[in-house]
C-alpha cells in the first residue's frame, strides 16, 4: 500500500519484539567483572614491586578493564542483537557494581583502600569528588563499550 513516506508492506509476520534486559546476563557480567579485577590487581601489584612506587594512580584504571570485560560478557550472554541493547547490558553491569562500591566507600572505606591501595590518597590529592566522579563515568563508558563490542555487526 503506497503512503507519503514510501510503501507499507502488509505481511502476516509479527512485529519485531523489543529487546529486554537479560538480568541473569547482567548479574553474570558483574561477576565476570569482579573476577577479572582480582587477577588484574594481583598482576599489577607484582609488577608494581619492580616498576613503580606503591599507590600508583594507574591502579585505579584497572577497574575500567574489568568493567569492559563484564559489559562484554553480559552482552554476549544476553544474546542482544542490536548494539544499543548490548551497550545497555554493559551499563547494567556498571550500575550493578557501582552500588556496592559506593556503599563501601561510604561505610567501609578501609575495605576499598585494601582492594585498591592509593585510591584514597589520589582522591585527597586532587579534589576527591572530581577524581572519583571521573573514574565512575569512565567506568560507565568502559562497560558500555564492552557491551557494544560484543554485539553482532548488523
Amino acid at each position: 500500500m503506497p503512503t507519503t513516506r514510501g510503501t507499507l508492506l502488509m505481511t502476516d509476520e509479527p512485529a519485531p519484539r523489543l529487546e529486554r534486559a537479560a538480568w541473569g546476563a547482567i548479574l553474570a557480567g558483574g561477576l565476570v567483572g569482579v573476577a577479572l579485577m582480582v587477577p588484574l590487581v594481583l598482576i599489577w601489584r607484582g609488577m608494581e614491586a619492580r616498576l613503580a612506587e606503591h599507590g600508583d594512580p594507574a591502579l585505579a584504571l584497572l577497574p575500567l578493564l574489568a568493567l569492559a570485560g563484564g559489559g562484554w560478557s553480559a552482552a554476549s550472554l544476553s544474546g542482544a542483537v542490536r548494539r544499543r541493547a548490548a551497550a545497555l547490558h554493559g551499563v547494567g553491569v556498571w550500575a550493578l557494581l557501582l552500588v556496592p562500591v559506593t556503599g563501601l566507600a561510604i561505610f567501609a572505606p578501609e575495605v576499598l583502600e585494601r582492594a585498591v591501595p592509593g585510591l584514597a590518597e589520589m582522591a585527597r590529592a586532587a579534589n576527591g569528588e572530581l577524581v572519583l566522579g571521573v573514574l565512575a563515568l569512565a567506568g560507565l563508558f568502559a562497560a558500555m563499550l564492552g557491551g557494544r563490542l560484543a554485539a553482532p555487526r548488523l
